[in-house]
């Protein structure tokens, strides 16, 4: 399955994320500072399992869809639309601060034409500007984007199961209906063979009978034997 694929290629990936708080410089390393404003420093690159595994919440392999629920749950309405806030219900994700979802609607606003790198710093500061009032972190972002694949995953995986399932009991009662009708078709085929039979021999027999009464009749009509007129 192409979503499974996608998964484990995701949280293959690594991703170098700057510290929480950045440090300050130290008074008496002032002289020695090339500026006096706060320095980032970055935490050592860390795969997409890895951050999850260490924000608050489940790992991606804890992920599952709700069992007593999903066997009632339908994905997709008359109109072919999913529900994807359903499924991450049914897998109990956590809320997030500034959702996958966010970031994708900040990206959609910015120029298609500007560089990946300038993307980059245009999110990261519209994410730090949101930090303190909010909470939000790239870490915590890359988590709900990584959990929201991962119960993608489940479900989609869940859900073809139980298609798997229908359409084998569907196509086992095909199966078997196939075969009361083949078996019907060939009583039909048998009843009307006996009925020709019948009517073949009940026809000669009575054929048989009607001499013995044409041999006592009188040689008048409606008799085989009376003359033309």
């Amino acid at each position: 399955m192409r979503i499974e694929e996608t998964l484990r290629r995701a949280a293959g990936l690594f991703v170098e994320l700057p510290d929480a708080e950045p440090k300050e410089v130290k008074p008496w390393n002032v002289m020695d500072a090339p500026k006096s404003r706060p320095e980032e420093t970055v935490q050592p690159a860390k795969t997409v399992e890895q951050i999850v595994r260490d924000a608050p919440g489940p790992n991606l392999d804890e992920i599952k869809p709700a069992a007593a629920t999903t066997s009632n749950f339908q994905p997709v309405d008359g109109q072919g639309n999913v529900d994807f806030t359903a499924i991450y219900s049914l897998a109990n994700l956590p809320n997030s601060p500034f959702s996958a979802e966010q970031v994708l609607e900040l990206l959609a606003t910015l120029p298609a034409e500007l560089p990946l790198e300038a993307k980059r710093a245009t999110v990261k500061v519209t994410i730090n500007a949101m930090a303190k009032a909010t909470g939000v972190t790239p870490d915590a972002i890359v988590a709900d984007a990584s959990r929201k694949l991962a119960a993608l995953t489940a479900y989609a995986k869940s859900y073809a199961e139980q298609a798997t399932q229908y359409v084998s009991k569907a196509e086992a009662e095909i199966a078997a209906l196939q075969a009361e009708i083949l078996q019907r078709n060939n009583a039909i085929a048998d009843a009307k063979q006996k009925q020709l039979n019948l009517v073949t021999a009940c026809t000669a027999e009575s054929d048989r009978l009607d001499d013995v009464l044409e041999f006592f009749s009188l040689d008048v009509h409606p008799s085989k034997y009376a003359p033309e007129a």
